[in-house]
């Protein structure tokens, strides 16, 4: 069923037939009004590609036009073997559309963000604005598309809508009752749907929130007309948020308000993170862009000192950037943070008296030090002051591992392959604990065997989804290994004989040079990784993944994965392409800040 109608927004002053030029619309972006709660906004389109591939190897391997044409033939190859009737393409071609305006949709500016619409003698309605901006042509496509597919089905009603500047429709399900709103504008296309907060009981009350989310659409679409929104200015008018605000040009861009998005959470779960003060949490920025041969990246949460609850645990002391000795250069990965057990400990106990009475969590921590004194001969404070400051992790190449199926079918798995290291100062706590649980490993069905290695001693279990877990102590350190015996091993050789020369991550001249160009500054963590030898990590992954398939799914799909596989860079054409990739965490008066960049070659 179709019913079409004339309605006009008396919201705006714009006159609906007025012929307006795409260069002089105001972005979404930049019209969202100043009741947006989150919006977010991608870049994606081909001038934007370009500058991958004008500027760096990676680009030129993934986005060219041959590699982006062998994208195209395997999704229409992919598309016939799940739809051999055509009726997909047919579909698309008896509304106007072909394959290539779909790549255009997704080759667009496109961006989301909820709005806390007001509804007279109601609670405000979150209201979802979806848009996309394509070459001339597409988006007047893609709305006709929707127009013509609903007039097929005799459970859609349609309306037809006169918006601020263009053709709108309202698109209603006739078995539910719901609705949503879409729209053009020039080469825009938009998406509306209001997200109800209380029970609807009348056909008159759906009226009203109807005509609310046709408000909030047709608000929208007028400001990219008369001038742009107010949400950008309100929010970078917080002086947390522009500080940190990166000065390049950024292709992603996320913000919003934690505190109001919080509000959103049903009540019985909301009261969990009041109690852990989520709620204190202000804003939130994302940023993104491509900058001196650089993915550079910047997020933001806000969390105004002095902070308390949850935000105190990523509030730890700054260090400066240096690796230990012991960290070897052909690691996949580092990362150092500063870590504060008693911290942890006061905060667990913190939230513990908010969820039961105090004297009850006390009788508790009581029992547990005197359990703690007779197996440990120490107390729970003594034994949280005994770790160190940081924790250290490592992440080595993947392993692939084999493993018998259920029907009993060797399959070669990946596997991850990391390392924790903390300090710890008393290591007879740790002999205490070894020996309480060496007793319990000399049971055959504890799953559980003695680890004596390289001057360290601990246990060693399996587990059919990580593979070998290894907890041991020596040398003044406690170490955690998940991957297999050998991931321990590398750990354990490390720490007792130090890496010479360049065999030694700080001494590297990959390290150093960056280090040198970097200018990096003290902060609460940092992340180090070859950037190369992450992406070849992938490829075991995609092997074991085709194999699986072949085994379980048949010829046909595996050959599909093989072909998608085939579309992913060889080991070989992996070199050159990535440099370091690196994170800094940090904080100020304000809240909590990771920085982050990948070079590209």
């Amino acid at each position: 069923m179709k019913i079409q109608s004339k309605l006009f927004c008396g919201i705006v002053s714009v006159a609906a037939t007025a012929a307006l030029d795409a260069a002089d619309l105001r972005s979404p972006f930049e019209s969202l009004p100043a009741e947006t709660v989150a919006a977010f906004r991608f870049d994606n389109s081909p001038e934007t590609l370009d500058q991958y591939v004008e500027n760096t190897k990676l680009g030129r391997l993934l986005f060219s036009d041959a590699k982006i044409a062998e994208y195209k033939d395997f999704i229409e190859d992919l598309i016939e073997a799940e739809d051999e009737e055509g009726n997909f393409l047919s579909k698309l071609g008896e509304v106007g559309l072909e394959l290539d305006d779909l790549y255009e949709m997704v080759g667009s500016h496109f961006g989301a963000a909820v709005v806390q619409q007001e509804v007279p003698d109601h609670m405000a309605m979150p209201t979802f604005l979806v848009w996309a901006e394509m070459r001339d042509g597409v988006a007047e496509r893609a709305f006709s598309a929707v127009l013509e597919g609903s007039t097929e089905n005799e459970n859609i009603e349609r309306t037809d809508l006169e918006l601020p500047g263009g053709p709108g429709a309202r698109i209603k399900n006739l078995t539910d009752g719901s609705s949503f709103l879409v729209a053009q504008l020039e080469n825009r296309f938009f998406f509306a749907i209001g997200n109800v907060m209380e029970p609807i009981t009348s056909m008159e009350e759906a009226k009203v929130f109807e005509n609310a989310e046709l408000e909030a659409l047709g608000r929208f679409l007028a400001a990219q007309q008369e001038g742009g929104g107010d949400f950008l200015s309100t929010f970078y008018a917080d002086s947390g948020v522009s500080a940190v605000r990166p000065d390049y040009p950024t292709r992603l861009e996320v913000l919003g308000d934690v505190k109001t998005l919080f509000g959103f959470l049903p009540p019985q779960n909301r009261q969990a993170f009041e109690m852990m003060e989520f709620d204190a949490f202000t804003k939130l920025g994302i940023w993104s862009g491509f900058v001196d041969m650089q993915e550079r990246s910047t997020i933001f949460l806000g969390a105004p000192a002095p902070r308390s609850g949850i935000a105190t645990l990523l509030e730890n002391e700054f260090f400066e950037f240096q690796p230990p000795m012991w960290v070897p250069s052909n690691v996949n990965a580092y990362t150092v943070a500063s870590f504060d057990m008693n911290k942890l400990y006061a905060f667990a106990i913190d939230m513990a008296k908010k969820f039961m009475p105090p004297e009850q969590v006390e009788q508790q921590v009581a029992m547990a030090n005197g359990q703690l004194q007779m197996m440990l001969q120490a107390d729970i404070p003594t034994l949280m002051s005994a770790f160190g400051k940081r924790i250290h992790v490592l992440e080595y190449p993947m392993e692939v591992v084999t493993m018998d199926n259920p029907d009993g079918i060797s399959v070669d798995l990946p596997r991850a392959s990391q390392a924790m290291v903390m300090d710890f100062t008393r290591p007879e706590i740790l002999q205490a604990g070894m020996a309480m649980m060496a007793g319990m490993a000399q049971n055959p069905e504890s799953g559980m065997e003695l680890v004596d290695e390289q001057g360290f001693s601990g246990i060693r279990t399996s587990d059919p989804t990580q593979g070998v877990i290894t907890i041991a102590h020596g040398k003044g350190k406690l170490v955690f290994a998940v991957g297999s015996e050998e991931t321990s091993s590398r750990i354990f050789s490390t720490l007792t004989n130090l890496p010479e020369g360049e065999a030694a991550l700080a001494n590297s001249s990959e390290f150093r040079s960056f280090i040198a160009e970097a200018n990096v500054k003290p902060g609460t963590l940092f992340s180090y990784s070859r950037g190369e030898e992450i992406l070849k990590s992938l490829v075991p992954v995609f092997k074991s993944l085709a194999n699986t398939m072949r085994m379980t799914a048949g010829e046909d799909a595996a050959e599909l994965m093989e072909r998608a596989i085939g579309l992913f860079p060889s080991e070989e054409e992996l070199d050159g392409l990535l440099g370091v990739t690196f994170s800094r965490m940090y904080h100020n008066e304000s809240g909590i800040i990771l920085e982050g960049s990948n070079q590209y070659k």
